[in-house]
């Protein structure tokens, strides 16, 4: 085999086994919806699958979420993961965050508070990353990354707000919505009258 044969061969070798990690990095961190439910229980018990969708901006796939709760109404508790599909920083999804629930009314005031509180706990993500926003009652909301626990925010009124953003009849993305609770209604501490999805 010549020089420029097998040099060739070698960057083709090394081009492959770099896609074939890439692929295979965005199941690395990803859950199997039974596996969520595992570490989710410790949180909420009776946990179940009610939907799920994937989110997209500009046509840009941007990550897989998962809607979970204990109840119809998640009084015992619910859960929202999400499953990156592309690589943004903390500090990224922390604005945009804030952006959504300034859009939903939410005063400079709680946002500003929030913000603080979530640059603290949003690690920067890749594609394979999952976060896990948990609400549990009488408690507040428990975050995870990749499974394990990065901190929580407590209080019912953080939960209202940062869930409204996916859940609320008011959201950006009234398709996911749709595919995360059906014709169900959001959780009551999100909308204390029943709202199905249209």
């Amino acid at each position: 085999m010549s020089r420029k044969l097998k040099s060739t061969s070698i960057r083709q070798w090394r081009a492959l086994a770099a896609l074939t990690a890439f692929v295979l990095s965005g199941t690395v961190f990803a859950n199997s919806p039974e596996r969520t439910k595992d570490l989710i229980e410790p949180y909420v018990r009776g946990i179940n699958l009610q939907g799920q969708g994937r989110m997209t901006f500009w046509g840009f796939d941007v990550y897989d979420a998962r809607y979970y709760r204990a109840d119809q109404r998640g009084q015992n508790g619910f859960a929202l993961e999400l499953n990156y599909l592309r690589s943004f920083k903390g500090a990224d999804i922390t604005k945009r965050t804030m952006d959504e629930m300034e859009r939903l009314g939410v005063s400079e005031s709680k946002r500003t508070l929030w913000a603080k509180n979530l640059d603290a706990i949003f690690p920067d993500v890749v594609s394979g990353t999952s976060l896990t926003a948990i609400h549990v009652p009488e408690r507040g909301t428990v975050f995870l990354h990749n499974g394990k626990p990065v901190g929580e925010i407590a209080g019912d009124e953080f939960a209202k707000s940062f869930f409204a953003i996916w859940l609320d009849a008011r959201t950006t993305a009234p398709k996911l919505r749709t595919a995360l609770i059906g014709q169900a209604c959001p959780p009551l501490i999100v909308s204390p009258t029943c709202e199905p999805s249209r």
